[in-house]
Parts: structure tokens; C-alpha cells; sequence
């Protein structure tokens, strides 16, 4: 029987690079903390990706048509993308549509099913459910809440009385 002998493990060769030649580029954690570096998507290309994905908030949006308007792999997007934003791409735009939504339920009477539309949802009985889990309440006790807050409270006879004198 043949025995093996473990290969030993070497270290990836652009580690070795500054070593090996002292003009070469360092790694980002030997940068100056003066130079600014980003992570996952280029700032040109994000500001691109959440324009597109704000100016079509109530169309229906695929990976692949965010990815095509950066010339990047589907795949390789995500990946950037998340790391840029925290979120996948499905998620930030989830979260940007209830964000959206929060903001008319607020400021405006549309019906419900109408906000449900502009905001990129086919019924309002999903976007009452993405709402609900997102949001922490449905759309329509989120509104009544944010009325009630933004209302002022009635004021009582004595105050009414104390400032009539």
C-alpha cells in the first residue's frame, strides 16, 4: 500500500508580492487610512443600480436587468451588491417598496390597493403581508397610527378656557 506524504500547504502568490517586489500594490489593510477604498460594487455603478431601481419601483425588477445595466455577471452582482448594501438585491428592493409605501400611507388617501400597485405588487394581499413583516403592523393600522401621531391632540375646556383669558 502507498502511503502519501501531505502536500504543504504554500501561501497564495500575490501574498508574497510586496516581498518579492517592493513597487508592487499592497493589500488594503496596509493602505493609508486617508485613502478611501469601497467595498463590493463601485460608487459609479451602486449610484447607477439604485437609480434604476428607483425610478422602476413598481415594475417588476430581475437580478439579471440590474446586473445588465452594470455589465456584470448575474451571479458576480449579487455578490457586489450585497456586500455594498448589507442586502441582496430582492431584499433591498423589498425594503425599498415598504419604505416607499410607509411614505404614502402617511402623506396621501390612496386606496390601499393603489399604493399596493405603485410600489411594484400584483394584489394588495401580498403587499399586505411583505408590509406586515417588514413594518411590524398592516397597511392600514400603520396609516391609522401615523395619523394619529401626526393629529394633534384635542385640547381640554380648561386649556380652552385658560386661553380664550
Amino acid at each position: 500500500m502507498e502511503t502519501r506524504t501531505p502536500t504543504p500547504t504554500l501561501p497564495h502568490p500575490q501574498a508574497l508580492t510586496p516581498a518579492l517586489d517592493p513597487n508592487a500594490t499592497l493589500h488594503a489593510e496596509a493602505l493609508p487610512a486617508t485613502v478611501q477604498r469601497w467595498t463590493g460594487l463601485a460608487p459609479h455603478r451602486l449610484k447607477r443600480v439604485l437609480s434604476c431601481i428607483e425610478i422602476r419601483l413598481a415594475e417588476p425588477i430581475q437580478v439579471c436587468e440590474l446586473a445588465r445595466e452594470v455589465h456584470m455577471s448575474p451571479f458576480h452582482f449579487t455578490r457586489m451588491f450585497k456586500l455594498a448594501t448589507g442586502h441582496s438585491p430582492h431584499k433591498y428592493l423589498t425594503l425599498q417598496r415598504v419604505e416607499r409605501a410607509k411614505e404614502l400611507l402617511a402623506t396621501s388617501d390612496m386606496p390601499i390597493a393603489a399604493i399596493a400597485a405603485a410600489v411594484g405588487y400584483q394584489t394588495q394581499a401580498h403587499f399586505t403581508g411583505v408590509f406586515s413583516r417588514h413594518a411590524g403592523a398592516t397597511p392600514k393600522v400603520y396609516r391609522v397610527r401615523q395619523r394619529q401621531a401626526s393629529t394633534p391632540a384635542p385640547a381640554s375646556t380648561l386649556q380652552m378656557a385658560q386661553a380664550a383669558a
